[in-house]
């Protein structure tokens, strides 16, 4: 039953450089999300001239239907050694088979131009969809492909390099492309998203065909956990997919770890959003300046993520989170006195303080990416300690449904306050109290949510010593050892990650299957 895309390697070893290269493939996919995340709004207001909060609606819209899907390609992605189809291409990249062509031909739909505005409806609900697949698998994988904190550590490492890789060419070369094809006709942004929709889909390719994931084993075998009454329904599984969302939250240390990542990736993406308005509309720089300083700002970053990458093996992932922290709240502080004070410094200046600031402030999200994606990976290990099985899938999908979630949440409340103050579409100012709000979603939102996170970081006790011995009861167990024999320390580390009696854990609960009754559902 083991599957043909797989070979059969040490999780305690070193990560083929192969299967490295082809995990790169994916996050550097992200060239065409950049473009989309950078541009669309801007495209929809300024070319499409769609209302600033129908172009919110849509993307709104797009992003919770997004979200509803992951579930499902968790849920499917952990199960997929069930069918032979599975087997023969990989649970993770069977997945990938099925959403690389279906996410290019919705994300070009998405820049045409001249159709109505249910078509670009339909394009963004099925780009979202598609997307989420891949997503899933980009998460799921680093914590799947190896069991060495180390190794994962270089993964995690090799996901934000190559996503920046992917970000400064695309940020790079918009500034020839832009002055070849012209700033202020749709035709250039319809090209440059074909261009970088090719460059991405041939990524991702070449991750399907290189990329290493666990075979066929007892642990990846999650579907026979599914029911104890013999096949399920198509009813029972598809409520079987909420249950497993549901479920993955009793485990302790998910949920604090959520709280870190809500945070991190909800103060990110409301930068992403308004990033352009506020450069253009604030600082009141030209678009080229946006590509330029995001440029150089991606190339520092990746730089920097060698030694975060350090860091976080010598301080645990809490520790950097928290000091990546520090410095993004310095250099939204800069940010915001530059807005405050831009009438007053030169166009040039200005143009060289934002980069420098931009530069600092690269350097704190690496730290605080670095650190949350670093933590995501040791969480499927006390997963499995409670269930057995391995669900990174699910887990992947969780993360992906939170994070379309409140980006969609970010971007409506972005449109509705922009609406508020009066944003007018198309045009090449805008009025004092849309500036200024603009100036406090960039700067001060971001600094509180790096404040709350950090103060969700100190209730999760993931420190290396104590991964480590989840880890050796989890090979211990594998391996026919018997539960009584637990040492007293490790019994009280698992207890304190994941929120069970250490009886209720190794499958011993309701977790996976709702109709599971040993010992089921008490968790502390």
């Amino acid at each position: 039953m083991s599957g043909n895309n797989t070979m059969n390697y040490d999780l305690t070893g070193k990560v083929p450089l192969l299967a490295k290269f082809g995990f790169s493939m994916l996050p550097f996919a992200w060239v065409t999300q950049t473009m989309v995340i950078t541009w669309q709004m801007f495209y929809f207001t300024t070319f499409v001239k769609m209302s600033v909060m129908m172009v919110t609606l849509m993307l709104t819209v797009g992003k919770v239907v997004g979200a509803v899907a992951t579930p499902f390609w968790g849920y499917l992605s952990d199960r997929l050694y069930r069918t032979a189809f599975g087997r023969r291409f990989g649970r993770r990249r069977a997945v990938l088979l099925l959403c690389i062509p279906l996410n290019f031909v919705f994300y070009m739909a998405l820049w045409t131009m001249s159709m109505p505005t249910w078509f670009y409806f339909l394009a963004n609900i099925l780009y979202w969809g598609a997307w989420a697949g891949v997503t899933t698998v980009q998460y799921a994988l680093p914590a799947e492909m190896t069991e060495n904190t180390t190794q994962r550590a270089q993964i995690v490492g090799i996901n934000q390099i190559a996503a920046g890789i992917g970000g400064t060419a695309l940020s790079m070369l918009n500034i020839w492309l832009f002055t070849l094809w012209g700033k202020d006709n749709w035709t250039s942004y319809f090209y440059i998203a074909l261009l970088w929709g090719i460059v991405g889909t041939i990524a991702l390719f070449i991750g399907f065909l290189t990329v290493q994931e666990r075979p066929y084993d007892a642990s990846t075998d999650v579907a026979s956990s599914d029911s104890s009454t013999g096949e399920a329904s198509g009813l029972k599984r598809f409520a079987g997919v909420f249950w497993n969302f549901l479920s993955a939250m009793r485990v302790k240390s998910y949920r604090v770890y959520l709280g870190m990542y809500i945070c991190e990736q909800t103060f990110r993406a409301i930068r992403g959003t308004i990033n352009t308005y506020f450069v253009i509309f604030v600082l009141l720089l030209d678009p080229q300046t946006v590509s330029l300083s995001t440029g150089v700002s991606f190339i520092f970053g990746m730089v920097f993520v060698a030694m975060w990458i350090w860091l976080t093996a010598k301080l645990d992932g809490m520790r950097t989170f928290r000091l990546g922290g520090y410095v993004c709240i310095l250099a939204f502080a800069c940010m915001l006195g530059l807005g405050i004070f831009q009438a007053s410094v030169p166009t040039g200046v200005r143009a060289i303080l934002f980069t420098v600031f931009l530069i600092f402030l690269s350097f704190g999200i690496s730290g605080v990416v670095n650190a949350t994606q670093f933590v995501f990976t040791l969480v499927p290990d006390v997963d499995e300690i409670v269930t057995s099985k391995r669900r990174e899938g699910q887990y992947a999908g969780i993360n992906s449904t939170l994070d379309v979630i409140f980006t969609a949440l970010e971007t409506l409340l972005i449109g509705a306050v922009l609406s508020w103050t009066g944003f007018v579409e198309g045009a090449t100012t805008q009025p004092a109290a849309t500036v200024d709000w603009i100036m406090i979603l960039y700067t001060v939102v971001p600094v509180v949510l790096v404040i709350l996170g950090n103060i969700v970081s100190r209730l999760l006790k993931m420190t290396s010593a104590n991964h480590k011995k989840v880890l050796a009861e989890v090979t211990r167990l594998r391996n026919g050892g018997d539960m009584k024999d637990v040492e007293p320390e490790t019994r009280k580390v698992i207890e304190e990650l994941s929120g069970f009696k250490y009886e209720q854990c190794w499958g011993h609960n309701n977790v996976i299957n709702a109709t599971h009754k040993e010992k089921e559902g008490a968790a502390a």
